[in-house]
């Protein structure tokens, strides 16, 4: 807590003001960021066409990675450990801003749009495959002109829709 006050300018007293201990101030870390991307890639109509909004989200997803990789991979990085149930993290905490995506793959799934699974195992195919899209664009290992981002799109919708358009 010391290292993260001097790096902040602070006297180390004041971050326990708000912050009962350094898990506190982790899960606070994490919801912020989390909070941050939802309200970002949130901005589509979940009562639209489930493909239409789908590939939409999909677009804000890889917008925001453009902008903010790195709290994206910090966000990654939490979701993979077991430090998000030493913190506390509850499902509800971690989902929360993101109603509307989830609202839309129940829509999709009710409506025969999209494959007949759960929420988190249409997201994986969503996102998962955007960010890390981004990651390699971002380390130079995938050049954007040579696979577009519109072609990940179109094998993440081979995934999750039931009838996929071109």
């Amino acid at each position: 807590m010391s290292k993260i006050a001097q790096a902040a300018g602070i006297a180390s007293g004041t971050l326990y003001t708000y912050f009962k201990d350094k898990n506190a101030m982790l899960k606070a870390l994490y919801l912020h960021h989390k909070e941050a991307m939802a309200k970002a890639t949130t901005q589509f109509d979940p009562s639209g066409d489930p493909e239409r909004e789908l590939r939409h989200y999909m677009d804000l997803v890889y917008a925001y990675a453009q902008q903010h990789l790195a709290d994206m991979l910090l966000i990654r990085e939490f979701n993979q450990s077991p430090v998000l149930q030493q913190l506390g993290v509850t499902r509800a905490e971690a989902y929360a801003g993101y109603e509307p995506i989830v609202q839309l793959t129940e829509r999709g799934v009710a409506a025969g749009v999209f494959m007949p699974v759960v929420f988190d195992v249409l997201m994986s195919y969503a996102y998962t495959p955007v960010v890390e899209y981004a990651v390699a664009v971002a380390n130079g290992l995938i050049d954007p002109q040579t696979v577009p981002f519109d072609r990940i799109k179109m094998l993440s919708c081979r995934a999750i829709l039931v009838h996929p358009k071109a």
